[in-house]
């Protein structure tokens, strides 16, 4: 989808959202708003059939948003300025500081026990993300580790072994080298040990993996952590794959990134990418086509530090004015619980946040992919975005970070310490 078909799409479903909010559409019965794809959204309708089943009166109505995240979250924002939220709407983890750290979103926990809702059976990690004290203003419907999806027949040619779930920077340096070649003897590289991606919600877990962090542990400052010497290392050591070590492509404008990235995987191009469980759908069809044979792996860790990754998750919310909140959090309800997260799963979408679900899907994937996936999570966290409210800006300026270092071949360290700094201004810490 090109950016103007995007944004005009943002503002058709918020102008549209604002006039059913203010009275100008007649009643619609039950309103979904989530993120999907066609193929995701047919999903979701066929998940809602037990719902309609049990309120054969109500009218239940989803409305699907072919979006980025991004683009998603400013439609939230302008329909909750505009307390025009649909009934049931999708809440992803950076969404939740900005929507319910505001009041925008119901604190479901005191509904749950009347429609039957078990909170232990949900993934805690997972489930740590929406609550806010003893508040939950959001049910858990999936998540994704970050992890390293590799190309099993470029590793076998050159008879190197796959990845461990132990494997360390020193091995995937080395690998990467071993991959970076000339294939056609023109005297420039044509296939890369790794695809180096600049979006600092990819290579966040690799700082995380060298012992660094972005902010500080209270989320409210940078300086003594973006600038410290674990993270300064780390930041090198992953500029250092373009700059240095030469083991992949320059990078790509940021939105273009994934696409330029997932292109040069498919073609065989690039060895090891840094990918979420939302890479699946495609892999499968790669891998069931007989273009692609593949593997995946953790994020790699530096020796001596333990093993790391990013949690990204969604769930579903019920805005605070709710008018239909009995039927709103019953469908939310329903949209969560382990049948609708298992489906999830099977389609490759998400890790279901019902363990059992998790678990259960796993246990069917014969590829191996999902049991992958779910030891990586183990060693995982969420991201800065489900705490921090002004993480869209300061992800800009990490992005431009890694700008500075890969492109621009700024000393990694006094670049960190710049961008802490306008990172304590950006946050309040100084002025």
């Amino acid at each position: 989808m090109s950016r103007v078909l995007a944004c005009r799409l943002v503002w058709w479903l918020a102008c549209w959202l604002v006039c059913w909010g203010c009275g100008a559409a007649p009643d619609p019965g039950v309103e979904l708003l989530h993120r999907a794809d066609d193929g995701a959204a047919q999903l979701e309708d066929q998940l809602l059939t037990p719902y309609r089943a049990r309120h054969p009166g109500l009218r239940v109505v989803q409305h699907n948003a072919a979006l980025s995240q991004a683009e998603y979250r400013r439609l939230l924002l302008t329909a909750s300025a505009g307390d025009a939220l649909p009934d049931v709407f999708q809440l992803d983890d950076v969404d939740v500081p900005a929507l319910a750290d505001r009041g925008g979103a119901l604190d479901l926990a005191p509904y749950l026990s009347r429609v039957g809702v078990d909170l232990g059976r949900y993934n805690p990690e997972v489930l740590a993300i929406f609550r806010r004290g003893a508040a939950l203003p959001g049910l858990p419907r999936g998540y994704t580790p970050l992890m390293v999806v590799y190309n099993r027949d470029l590793l076998d040619r050159a008879a190197i072994a796959y990845p461990t779930d132990d494997w360390t920077w020193d091995d995937f340096l080395r690998t990467a080298q071993l991959l970076t070649r000339d294939r056609d003897g023109d005297g420039r590289i044509d296939q890369w040990g790794a695809a180096f991606d600049r979006r600092p919600s990819f290579w966040l877990p690799w700082i995380w993996a060298g012992g660094g962090d972005v902010l500080c542990p209270d989320g409210r400052r940078a300086s003594g952590c973006l600038d410290a010497p674990a993270t300064v290392a780390a930041i090198r050591w992953y500029g250092g794959w373009v700059r240095r070590w030469g083991v992949a492509p320059r990078p790509h404008d940021p939105g273009d990134a994934g696409v330029e990235i997932a292109r040069l995987f498919d073609a065989g191009r690039v060895a090891f990418m840094t990918v979420g469980h939302d890479a699946v759908r495609d892999l499968r069809a790669a891998v069931g086509a007989g273009r692609l044979r593949v593997g995946f792996a953790p994020i790699p860790h530096r020796a001596g530090v333990p093993p790391a990754t990013v949690l990204y998750a969604s769930g579903y919310a019920v805005p605070a004015r709710a008018l239909r909140r009995k039927a709103a959090v019953e469908l939310a309800a329903d949209l969560t619980d382990s049948l609708a997260d298992a489906a999830r799963g099977d389609a490759g979408i998400e890790l279901p946040a019902v363990a059992a679900a998790a678990q259960g899907v796993a246990a069917a994937d014969t590829l191996g992919w999902e049991a992958a996936f779910l030891r990586a999570a183990a060693h995982g966290r969420p991201g800065w975005g489900a705490r921090v409210a002004q993480w869209r800006e300061v992800e800009a300026e990490l992005a431009d970070l890694m700008v500075r270092v890969t492109v621009g071949g700024a000393d990694p360290a006094r670049a960190a310490r710049a961008t802490a700094r306008e990172l304590d201004r950006l946050l309040g810490t100084t002025r």
